[in-house]
C-alpha cells in the first residue's frame, strides 16, 4: 500500500514537471503566452525556443513583436549579449512600427556596454554601445530611460579616455615623448568632459619636463591651473612649477599676456 502511495506521489510529480505542452492548433497568442511563462519562470533557454517558434510560425501575427522582444530579453538574461544585440536589432529593422522599438534599441545598446571589456582591450563593443545609446536617446529624447543612457555614455567615454591615457603612459615610460604628447593630447581633445583630462595634462607636464622642454612645461601649467583649479592633482602640479626656473616662467607669462 506504501509503495503504491509512492507511486502515485512520484506520477503526480513528473505529470506537474510536464505542465502543458503546446498543442498544433494554438493561435499565436495561446503560443506566445506559453512561452512567456517559461520566461516569468526563469526558464530562458526554453522560452528562448519557444519564442523562436512564434516568429517563425506566426510571423504576421499581434504577438510576433512581443514575441521578437522576448527572444532577445531570454538571451539577455542568460548573458549571451552578442546573441541578444541580433535579436534586438531584428525588432528595430523588421518591426520599425513596434511600440517596443525604443526599449529594442536601448537594450541593444545596453547588451553592447554588457560586452565593453576593461581598458586595456579592444574597444569595438564600448564604440557600438555609445553609437547606439546616442541613437536612441536622438530617437527618444523624452525616454525615462534617457538619463540612465547618459549616464552609461559618460561610463563608456571615460573607459575610452584612460585607454588613451594608458597608452600615453606606456610611450612615456619608453622614453618615446612625442607620441605620448599626441595621447595625451588625444585625451585633452576628444575627452576633456571625462574625469581623466587633468590626468592627461599632468602627464603631459611630466613628459615635457623629462624631456627637458621646460618652457613648455611651463606652458602646461598655466594651462592646467586655468583649465583645473579645483583639480586633486594641484599640489602635485604646484610642486612641479617650483622646478621651472623663475625666467621660464616670467617668459611664458609675458608672453600669455602679449
Amino acid at each position: 500500500m506504501v509503495k503504491n502511495g509512492i507511486y502515485l506521489l512520484i506520477a503526480l510529480f513528473l505529470f506537474a514537471c510536464a505542465g502543458v505542452r503546446p498543442k498544433p492548433d494554438w493561435t499565436a497568442e495561446q503560443y506566445f503566452r506559453y512561452a512567456k511563462k517559461l520566461f516569468e519562470d526563469e526558464d530562458y533557454y526554453e522560452a528562448a525556443n519557444e519564442f523562436t517558434v512564434v516568429t517563425l510560425r506566426y510571423p504576421g501575427s499581434s504577438v510576433a513583436d512581443s514575441a521578437q522582444f522576448y527572444l532577445a530579453e531570454s538571451h539577455y538574461m542568460m548573458k549571451e549579449y552578442l546573441i541578444a544585440a541580433a535579436e534586438y536589432e531584428k525588432l528595430i529593422t523588421n518591426m520599425s512600427r513596434s511600440k517596443l522599438v525604443p526599449l529594442a534599441q536601448y537594450k541593444l545598446a545596453d547588451s553592447y556596454y554588457r560586452l565593453s571589456p576593461r581598458p586595456e582591450l579592444d574597444q569595438e563593443y564600448t564604440l557600438k554601445a555609445i553609437r547606439e545609446f546616442q541613437i536612441f536617446i536622438e530617437d527618444n529624447p523624452t525616454h525615462p530611460l534617457k538619463d540612465e543612457a547618459l549616464k552609461k555614455i559618460a561610463e563608456l567615454r571615460s573607459k575610452l579616455a584612460l585607454k588613451e591615457l594608458k597608452n600615453a603612459d606606456i610611450y612615456r615610460k619608453m622614453h618615446e615623448y612625442r607620441a605620448a604628447i599626441i595621447y595625451y593630447d588625444q585625451v585633452l581633445a576628444d575627452y576633456y568632459d571625462t574625469e581623466w583630462a587633468d590626468d592627461a595634462l599632468l602627464g603631459k607636464i611630466e613628459t615635457y619636463l623629462e624631456m627637458g622642454d621646460l618652457q613648455s612645461a611651463a606652458k602646461e601649467i598655466e594651462k592646467f591651473k586655468a583649465q583645473f583649479p579645483e583639480s586633486s592633482l594641484m599640489e602635485k602640479v604646484e610642486k612641479l612649477s617650483k622646478k621651472i626656473p623663475e625666467a621660464e616662467n616670467e617668459q611664458v607669462l609675458s608672453g600669455s599676456k602679449n
